[in-house]
């Protein structure tokens, strides 16, 4: 695993995560690793969603699952 150091994190920034660390009875650091990952993921959809072949035989396209997403939201 590689190493990381942050530099000029405001105050404001370091107090909020190292509360949210706590109340999900993390360590600082594992908490904003966590939320790394997720970035990470967000940051690489866009390739997944480009790249994304539904499976064999099915009839499951990108353009379906948009839709059927989109019904479900507009019906909460």
């Amino acid at each position: 695993m590689k190493r990381m150091n942050l530099r000029d994190v405001p105050d404001d920034v370091y107090a909020a995560l190292s509360e949210a660390a706590s109340v999900n009875r993390q360590s600082l650091s594992a908490y904003v690793v966590d939320l790394l990952a997720e970035a990470a993921l967000v940051a690489r959809i866009g390739d997944y969603l480009f790249e994304y072949r539904p499976a064999e035989g099915s009839d499951v396209t990108l353009e379906k699952a948009v839709a059927a997403v989109r019904e479900v939201r507009e019906a909460s």
